[in-house]
């Protein structure tokens, strides 16, 4: 049975950090959002890394919840069936559908980022939280390229890493600015990467 004192405190820890920001954000203030006395914080955990961690990953369960329910998982291999071309586009749309719902888990990630700049346990989590983003990417591009009429010279990896960067490059934008036009910009990098992905094959027979 979950530890409903422990999850309120990863609760109120997502709140006080996306209204506050990381370093404006002290254990005592997550407490007092929580309703706990500060000891009882730091009995479940022993620093405030250790929870902005933790409310990250709570905050992601409802947008891994929403990849699971369409048929993907993003630590697991595309469905036999799938058709990547077909994956690839439904993920440029949820990437939509997460910028216009979860703007505060936008908001603690890229927090998140500058932290682990200068912080060695957050960095940490920054580089995991990547790799296995940028991996389920790749997947999907090694599919895309199986079926193209002819391989690009750039791997997957490193595709699937100009695709995140890309994306997150958006986010961002959209965090910094809420007038940013985010969808418009997601769909001319969906055009370009389904673009690239149907080119025809280029002949380079000498007459």
């Amino acid at each position: 049975m979950p530890d409903q004192t422990k999850e309120r405190i990863v609760d109120a820890a997502y709140r006080a950090l996306v209204k506050q920001g990381y370093h404006e954000t002290s254990m005592k203030d997550i407490a007092a959002e929580a309703g706990v006395a500060p000891g009882l914080a730091h009995y479940y955990f022993e620093t405030k890394e250790d929870l902005m961690v933790a409310a990250i990953e709570r905050a992601c369960q409802p947008v891994m919840e929403a990849w699971r329910q369409a048929g993907m998982n993003l630590t697991g291999p595309l469905p036999e069936d799938a058709d990547p071309m077909v994956v690839a586009r439904m993920c440029f749309e949820l990437a939509k559908e997460e910028l216009r719902t979860y703007r505060g888990l936008f908001l603690l990630t890229f927090d998140m980022f500058g932290v682990g700049l200068h912080n060695p346990k957050i960095a940490a989590a920054v580089r995991a939280f990547i790799d296995e983003r940028r991996a389920f990417i790749a997947r999907i591009t090694q599919g895309v390229i199986a079926g193209m009429n002819e391989a690009p010279m750039a791997s997957a990896d490193a595709i699937a890493a100009a695709l995140w960067g890309s994306l997150h490059g958006i986010y961002l934008q959209k965090v910094m600015n809420p007038d940013f036009d985010a969808e418009a910009a997601i769909d001319a990098l969906s055009e370009m990467a389904i673009a690239f992905a149907t080119r025809p094959r280029v002949s380079l027979e000498v007459r």
